[in-house]
Protein backbone atom coordinates (compact mmCIF):
# COMPACT_ATOMS: atom_id res chain seq x y z
CA UNK A 1 0.00 0.00 0.00
CA UNK A 2 1.36 3.26 -0.77
CA UNK A 3 1.83 5.61 1.46
CA UNK A 4 1.65 9.51 1.10
CA UNK A 5 1.85 12.60 2.97
CA UNK A 6 -0.90 15.51 2.60
CA UNK A 7 -0.25 19.27 2.36
CA UNK A 8 -3.23 21.61 2.07
CA UNK A 9 -3.42 25.52 2.87
CA UNK A 10 -6.23 26.68 4.96
CA UNK A 11 -7.48 29.88 4.90
CA UNK A 12 -10.46 30.87 7.46
CA UNK A 13 -13.03 28.23 6.13
CA UNK A 14 -13.89 25.90 9.03
CA UNK A 15 -16.46 23.91 6.87
CA UNK A 16 -14.40 23.17 4.05
CA UNK A 17 -11.81 22.18 6.69
CA UNK A 18 -13.88 19.40 7.79
CA UNK A 19 -15.38 18.26 5.28
CA UNK A 20 -11.88 17.58 3.07
CA UNK A 21 -10.48 16.10 6.17
CA UNK A 22 -13.15 13.69 6.75
CA UNK A 23 -13.19 13.19 2.44
CA UNK A 24 -8.91 12.19 2.27
CA UNK A 25 -9.69 10.22 6.04
CA UNK A 26 -11.73 7.67 3.41
CA UNK A 27 -9.15 7.05 0.85
CA UNK A 28 -8.56 3.67 0.22
CA UNK A 29 -5.72 1.73 -0.99
CA UNK A 30 -3.56 4.19 0.16
CA UNK A 31 -1.83 5.18 3.97
CA UNK A 32 -2.25 9.06 4.60
CA UNK A 33 1.19 9.25 7.06
CA UNK A 34 0.84 12.65 7.79
CA UNK A 35 -1.93 15.74 7.20
CA UNK A 36 0.06 18.91 6.53
CA UNK A 37 -2.03 22.07 6.53
CA UNK A 38 -0.38 25.73 6.95
CA UNK A 39 -2.79 28.02 8.50
CA UNK A 40 -3.32 31.70 6.78
CA UNK A 41 -4.03 33.73 10.16
CA UNK A 42 -7.27 35.88 9.16
CA UNK A 43 -9.27 38.88 10.53
CA UNK A 44 -11.60 36.42 12.18
CA UNK A 45 -10.41 35.14 15.50
CA UNK A 46 -12.93 33.02 16.20
CA UNK A 47 -12.76 31.08 13.19
CA UNK A 48 -9.38 31.16 13.69
CA UNK A 49 -9.42 29.21 17.09
CA UNK A 50 -12.02 26.22 15.60
CA UNK A 51 -9.69 25.78 13.10
CA UNK A 52 -6.92 25.43 15.72
CA UNK A 53 -8.95 23.45 17.74
CA UNK A 54 -9.39 21.29 14.94
CA UNK A 55 -5.85 20.65 13.70
CA UNK A 56 -5.21 20.02 17.46
CA UNK A 57 -8.13 17.19 18.05
CA UNK A 58 -7.14 15.82 15.08
CA UNK A 59 -3.05 15.86 15.55
CA UNK A 60 -3.03 17.30 12.41
CA UNK A 61 0.69 19.13 11.62
CA UNK A 62 0.53 22.53 11.44
CA UNK A 63 2.35 26.20 11.10
CA UNK A 64 0.95 29.71 10.88
CA UNK A 65 1.79 32.39 8.74
CA UNK A 66 0.15 36.15 8.33
CA UNK A 67 -1.62 37.08 5.10
CA UNK A 68 1.51 39.04 4.59
CA UNK A 69 3.58 35.79 4.49
CA UNK A 70 1.69 33.65 2.22
CA UNK A 71 2.60 32.59 -0.52
CA UNK A 72 1.54 30.05 -3.11
CA UNK A 73 5.21 28.70 -3.88
CA UNK A 74 7.10 29.11 -0.42
CA UNK A 75 4.37 28.26 1.81
CA UNK A 76 3.88 25.03 0.23
CA UNK A 77 7.76 24.62 -0.56
CA UNK A 78 7.92 24.92 3.59
CA UNK A 79 5.46 22.41 4.03
CA UNK A 80 7.06 19.52 1.96
CA UNK A 81 10.81 20.24 2.77
CA UNK A 82 10.42 20.72 6.63
CA UNK A 83 7.42 18.52 7.56
CA UNK A 84 6.76 16.42 5.20
CA UNK A 85 8.08 13.03 5.59
CA UNK A 86 6.80 10.84 2.39
CA UNK A 87 7.95 9.66 -0.83
CA UNK A 88 4.61 10.68 -2.47
CA UNK A 89 2.85 14.47 -1.14
CA UNK A 90 -0.47 14.81 -2.43
CA UNK A 91 -0.82 18.82 -2.64
CA UNK A 92 -4.57 20.01 -2.61
CA UNK A 93 -6.71 23.22 -2.44
CA UNK A 94 -9.28 22.94 0.56
CA UNK A 95 -12.52 23.85 -1.34
CA UNK A 96 -11.85 20.71 -3.30
CA UNK A 97 -14.66 18.11 -3.27
CA UNK A 98 -13.71 14.56 -3.85
CA UNK A 99 -16.47 12.04 -5.14
CA UNK A 100 -15.18 8.82 -4.55
CA UNK A 101 -12.42 7.02 -2.25
CA UNK A 102 -10.20 6.18 -4.65
CA UNK A 103 -8.68 9.42 -6.19
CA UNK A 104 -5.40 10.21 -4.00
CA UNK A 105 -4.19 6.45 -4.67
CA UNK A 106 -5.39 6.54 -8.51
CA UNK A 107 -3.31 10.11 -8.66
CA UNK A 108 0.00 8.61 -6.46
CA UNK A 109 -0.39 5.55 -8.38
CA UNK A 110 0.94 7.38 -11.41
CA UNK A 111 4.31 8.77 -10.21
CA UNK A 112 7.62 6.61 -10.29
CA UNK A 113 11.09 7.67 -11.41
CA UNK A 114 10.49 9.58 -14.61
CA UNK A 115 6.99 11.14 -13.95
CA UNK A 116 7.42 13.36 -10.64
CA UNK A 117 4.40 15.53 -10.78
CA UNK A 118 1.11 14.75 -11.32
CA UNK A 119 -2.52 16.59 -11.39
CA UNK A 120 -5.90 15.11 -11.18
CA UNK A 121 -9.03 15.63 -13.28
CA UNK A 122 -11.14 18.91 -12.21
CA UNK A 123 -14.90 19.40 -13.01
CA UNK A 124 -17.20 22.11 -11.49
CA UNK A 125 -20.54 21.84 -10.32
CA UNK A 126 -22.71 24.64 -11.65
CA UNK A 127 -23.82 25.50 -15.36
CA UNK A 128 -21.38 28.44 -15.83
CA UNK A 129 -18.36 28.97 -17.85
CA UNK A 130 -16.21 27.50 -15.76
CA UNK A 131 -17.61 24.44 -16.29
CA UNK A 132 -16.94 24.25 -19.86
CA UNK A 133 -13.85 25.98 -19.21
CA UNK A 134 -12.68 22.71 -17.06
CA UNK A 135 -14.48 19.99 -19.42
CA UNK A 136 -11.96 21.26 -21.87
CA UNK A 137 -8.83 21.90 -19.96
CA UNK A 138 -9.35 18.77 -18.01
CA UNK A 139 -10.57 15.93 -20.66
CA UNK A 140 -11.35 11.78 -20.06
CA UNK A 141 -8.08 11.19 -21.65
CA UNK A 142 -5.01 10.80 -19.35
CA UNK A 143 -1.42 11.96 -21.51
CA UNK A 144 1.59 12.25 -19.94
CA UNK A 145 3.95 15.53 -21.27
CA UNK A 146 7.69 15.32 -21.69
CA UNK A 147 10.18 17.90 -22.85
CA UNK A 148 10.00 16.61 -26.66
CA UNK A 149 6.18 17.67 -26.10
CA UNK A 150 6.68 21.26 -25.31
CA UNK A 151 7.08 23.05 -28.72
CA UNK A 152 4.06 20.74 -29.94
CA UNK A 153 1.91 22.54 -26.89
CA UNK A 154 3.59 25.55 -26.57
CA UNK A 155 2.28 27.40 -22.70
CA UNK A 156 -0.26 24.34 -22.43
CA UNK A 157 2.56 21.99 -22.00
CA UNK A 158 3.27 23.47 -18.69
CA UNK A 159 -0.58 23.43 -17.90
CA UNK A 160 -1.24 21.83 -13.88
CA UNK A 161 -3.26 22.43 -10.93
CA UNK A 162 -2.00 22.04 -7.22
CA UNK A 163 -6.02 22.13 -6.37
CA UNK A 164 -5.25 18.24 -6.56
CA UNK A 165 -1.91 17.36 -7.68
CA UNK A 166 1.00 14.94 -6.32
CA UNK A 167 4.83 15.14 -6.20
CA UNK A 168 7.62 12.99 -5.96
CA UNK A 169 8.98 14.56 -2.70
CA UNK A 170 12.76 13.31 -3.74
CA UNK A 171 12.61 14.82 -6.71
CA UNK A 172 10.88 18.36 -5.72
CA UNK A 173 14.13 18.36 -3.36
CA UNK A 174 16.72 17.49 -6.29
CA UNK A 175 15.08 20.34 -7.81
CA UNK A 176 14.95 23.24 -5.19
CA UNK A 177 11.43 23.23 -5.04
CA UNK A 178 10.22 26.62 -6.30
CA UNK A 179 13.53 27.64 -6.70
CA UNK A 180 13.08 30.42 -5.05
CA UNK A 181 10.33 32.14 -6.61
CA UNK A 182 7.50 33.85 -4.41
CA UNK A 183 4.51 33.95 -6.27
CA UNK A 184 1.21 34.28 -5.43
CA UNK A 185 0.00 32.54 -8.32
CA UNK A 186 0.72 29.70 -10.84
CA UNK A 187 3.78 27.86 -8.79
CA UNK A 188 2.00 24.54 -10.30
CA UNK A 189 2.78 25.71 -13.77
CA UNK A 190 6.59 27.16 -12.44
CA UNK A 191 7.08 23.85 -10.84
CA UNK A 192 6.20 22.19 -14.15
CA UNK A 193 8.30 23.91 -16.45
CA UNK A 194 11.10 23.01 -13.62
CA UNK A 195 10.14 19.10 -14.05
CA UNK A 196 10.29 19.04 -17.97
CA UNK A 197 13.38 20.91 -17.97
CA UNK A 198 15.40 18.43 -15.85
CA UNK A 199 14.31 15.91 -18.36
CA UNK A 200 11.71 14.51 -16.05
CA UNK A 201 8.06 13.84 -17.21
CA UNK A 202 4.42 15.23 -16.10
CA UNK A 203 1.30 13.63 -15.69
CA UNK A 204 -2.64 14.08 -16.29
CA UNK A 205 -4.74 11.53 -14.14
CA UNK A 206 -8.32 11.84 -15.66
CA UNK A 207 -9.34 8.76 -13.34
CA UNK A 208 -8.27 10.68 -10.26
CA UNK A 209 -11.27 13.72 -10.36
CA UNK A 210 -12.46 16.50 -8.04
CA UNK A 211 -15.25 18.97 -7.87
CA UNK A 212 -13.70 22.34 -8.09
CA UNK A 213 -16.03 25.40 -8.34
CA UNK A 214 -16.28 29.12 -8.45
CA UNK A 215 -18.58 31.88 -9.26
CA UNK A 216 -16.43 34.75 -9.93
CA UNK A 217 -17.70 38.26 -10.12
CA UNK A 218 -16.31 40.13 -13.03
CA UNK A 219 -14.31 41.92 -11.19
CA UNK A 220 -12.81 39.21 -9.09
CA UNK A 221 -11.97 37.96 -12.67
CA UNK A 222 -10.19 40.89 -14.19
CA UNK A 223 -8.34 40.86 -10.89
CA UNK A 224 -7.58 37.02 -11.52
CA UNK A 225 -6.48 37.48 -14.99
CA UNK A 226 -4.54 40.83 -14.28
CA UNK A 227 -2.35 38.51 -11.51
CA UNK A 228 -1.79 35.93 -13.85
CA UNK A 229 -0.40 38.52 -16.59
CA UNK A 230 1.53 39.97 -13.84
CA UNK A 231 3.07 36.47 -12.84
CA UNK A 232 4.05 36.26 -16.78
CA UNK A 233 5.45 39.75 -16.83
CA UNK A 234 7.64 39.55 -13.80
CA UNK A 235 9.04 36.11 -13.92
CA UNK A 236 8.99 35.89 -17.52
CA UNK A 237 10.17 31.95 -17.94
CA UNK A 238 7.03 31.11 -20.09
CA UNK A 239 7.59 34.87 -22.50
CA UNK A 240 9.23 32.40 -25.70
CA UNK A 241 5.32 30.22 -25.65
CA UNK A 242 2.55 30.58 -27.50
CA UNK A 243 -0.74 31.45 -25.68
CA UNK A 244 -3.05 33.79 -28.00
CA UNK A 245 -4.36 30.71 -30.15
CA UNK A 246 -5.21 28.57 -27.13
CA UNK A 247 -7.02 31.35 -25.48
CA UNK A 248 -9.02 32.26 -28.41
CA UNK A 249 -9.99 28.52 -29.10
CA UNK A 250 -10.77 28.24 -25.57
CA UNK A 251 -13.16 30.67 -25.84
CA UNK A 252 -14.91 30.05 -29.43
CA UNK A 253 -15.23 25.96 -27.25
CA UNK A 254 -17.27 27.67 -24.26
CA UNK A 255 -19.11 29.63 -26.82
CA UNK A 256 -20.35 26.61 -29.11
CA UNK A 257 -20.98 24.55 -26.02
CA UNK A 258 -23.10 27.37 -24.97
CA UNK A 259 -24.93 27.02 -28.00
CA UNK A 260 -25.41 23.17 -27.83
CA UNK A 261 -26.81 22.96 -24.36
CA UNK A 262 -28.67 26.74 -25.01
CA UNK A 263 -27.20 27.86 -22.10
CA UNK A 264 -28.80 31.31 -21.67
CA UNK A 265 -26.90 32.52 -18.66
CA UNK A 266 -23.76 31.98 -20.20
CA UNK A 267 -24.67 33.41 -23.37
CA UNK A 268 -25.16 36.63 -22.03
CA UNK A 269 -22.19 36.40 -19.85
CA UNK A 270 -19.99 35.01 -22.30
CA UNK A 271 -18.60 38.18 -23.79
CA UNK A 272 -18.37 40.20 -20.86
CA UNK A 273 -16.56 37.37 -19.06
CA UNK A 274 -13.62 36.68 -22.20
CA UNK A 275 -13.22 40.69 -22.20
CA UNK A 276 -12.78 40.30 -18.26
CA UNK A 277 -10.11 37.56 -18.78
CA UNK A 278 -8.40 38.91 -21.67
CA UNK A 279 -8.32 42.86 -20.27
CA UNK A 280 -6.98 41.64 -17.25
CA UNK A 281 -4.29 39.96 -18.65
CA UNK A 282 -3.19 42.25 -20.73
CA UNK A 283 -2.97 44.86 -18.35
CA UNK A 284 -1.39 42.65 -15.92
CA UNK A 285 1.72 42.07 -18.44
CA UNK A 286 2.26 45.60 -18.43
Amino acid sequence: MMSVDIVCPIYKNYEQLIRLYDALSKQVDVKINRFVFPMTISEDEEIDNKIRQFIKDKNITSFEVTKEEFSHSLTREKAIKEYCKSDIVILCSQDVVFFDEHAVSKLASSINEKVIYAYGRQICQNHSIERYIRKKNYPKESYIVSKNDIDRMQLMAFFASDAFSCISRKHFLELNGYQGYNVMFAEDMLYSKFVLDAGYKKAYVSEAVVAHSHKYKLKELFRRYYETGKFHKEIGLFNQYKSTDSGLKLAVYVLGQALIHFNIPVLFRWLPDMAARYLGMKKGKK
